[in-house]
């Protein structure tokens, strides 16, 4: 099938007039979907053919986030990130052929009423690289991107596993908010550090990860990070994270 977006026009009148349709997203009114839907020049087709993704709707969401992250980057891989950058792709997305993902993942805060959560997870309202990492659609093909590591073909997911293993909203926010986590080089690099110090039996947390995008916020007044590889930006996080919370290298 290919790919469905909202025009331009769309956009701005479901976001002008989201407190006049919210309620028929808290609401799940299909009937109105279909009929907004519907109107002429309000969806596109666009030239881009996808295998509709398989969707895991299991409850748990330390689960589903997982397998949905990598349901979705597997189904959209070919996307460019020029083309990953569009709100209009992730709106459509959201309005049309995933709207199913979007009312399993959104339930409680659909369920609650919660106004703020709604419009976050269906637009870009958070500035434009934040918002990829709060959209409820969005987020799962950019943690996808930012974390898929090509050069271990035997599974390539391995850092994606690690990273979404807890806290999969609030840690897809607070880590890819710094700059130097918007470079995959640098991502993976770091992303490899933790994953190592964890496996070693220090559970990585939020104080982690947040030291680690503070200390590259400060290391890179002095140095480009953008010219490290991966191997030393790893070394660099390992050393770093050892010291502020004094964890010990493991001997053999």
């Amino acid at each position: 099938m290919k790919i469905q977006y909202v025009t331009e026009n769309a956009l701005q009148d479901l976001l002008a007039q989201h407190d006049a349709y919210k309620v028929h997203y808290l609401s799940r009114n299909e009937d109105w979907f279909k009929s907004y839907l519907a109107k002429e020049g309000v969806v596109l087709d666009s030239q881009i053919e996808y295998v509709h993704p398989d969707f895991s709707f299991n409850p748990d969401f330390s689960v589903s986030d997982l397998e949905n992250v990598k349901a979705v980057y597997e189904a959209l891989k070919h996307l460019t990130v020029a083309q990953a950058t569009q709100e209009r792709l992730w709106v459509g997305f959201a309005h049309l052929q995933m709207r199913d993902y979007f009312n399993f993942r959104l339930k409680d805060d659909l369920d609650k009423s919660n106004e703020t959560r709604l419009k976050s997870a269906l637009f870009f309202v958070n500035g434009a690289k934040r918002s990829l990492f709060v959209h409820v659609l969005a987020r799962l093909w950019w943690v996808g991107y930012m974390t898929y590591d090509e050069s271990n073909p035997n599974n390539p997911y391995w850092l994606t596993e690690f990273f979404c293993a807890r806290e999969f909203s609030g840690r897809s926010v607070y880590f890819f908010s710094s700059n130097f986590t918007g470079n995959r080089t640098i991502t993976k690099g770091v992303l490899r550090a933790l994953k190592k110090l964890n496996d070693e039996g220090c559970e990585m947390k939020r104080a982690h990860f947040v030291e680690a995008g503070r200390y590259l916020n400060v290391v890179g007044g002095a140095m480009i990070l953008d010219m490290l590889e991966e191997d030393e930006v790893a070394a660099m996080i390992e050393s770093r994270i050892r010291k502020v919370f004094e964890l010990q290298p493991v001997t053999v």
